[in-house]
């Protein structure tokens, strides 16, 4: 059995019109919410669904979610206009329909923690000098202790 995309299915069968029309809508509303919402936010939230008379757009964030509810009324009036001179969507009627926004947090995998950079040599030369050229005092203590741990750690064998 051949495996078909999801976008044949959607077309060739007449059951999954509904579902067709559900994806159409939200597609054309996130390209139009694109516009409307500053890059920073628009990189880090869509336009997911339609419920109703309500958009539903997903935040990866709480700030996100934040500062998209601020501006939630001016959003909701940019999707409820038609698209401006050359742009190419048309006024929908069931834009005009769109009575509310809603701002949901979904917070996507967070991506791996990287590895710290290997911290270098420490030069225990300078740190030597530093530390005689102080008069006694915890610092000059301490330098001491981290020169000393330092030429012990060099002599130890690695195995």
């Amino acid at each position: 059995m051949a495996i078909d995309p999801i976008a044949r299915l959607l077309r060739n069968h007449p059951d999954l019109d509904p579902i067709r029309d559900r994806m159409a809508e939200a597609g054309r509303l996130q390209a139009r919410y694109r516009d409307l919402v500053p890059e920073e936010l628009a990189s880090t939230s869509r336009v997911c669904a339609v419920d109703g008379t309500t958009v539903v757009v997903r935040a990866d964030s709480a700030p996100v979610a934040a500062a998209l509810r601020a501006i939630a009324p001016r959003l909701l009036a940019g999707l409820r206009e038609a698209a401006g001179p050359g742009k190419n969507s048309l006024k929908n009627k069931r834009d005009q329909e769109l009575t509310a926004l809603r701002v949901e947090v979904q917070v996507s995998a967070r991506p791996p923690r990287r590895a710290p950079a290997p911290r270098g040599e420490l030069p225990v030369e300078r740190l030597e000098r530093l530390a005689k050229g102080l008069s006694d005092s915890p610092l000059r203590e301490t330098l001491e202790r981290i020169v000393a741990s330092q030429r012990k750690s060099r002599t130890r064998s690695k195995r």
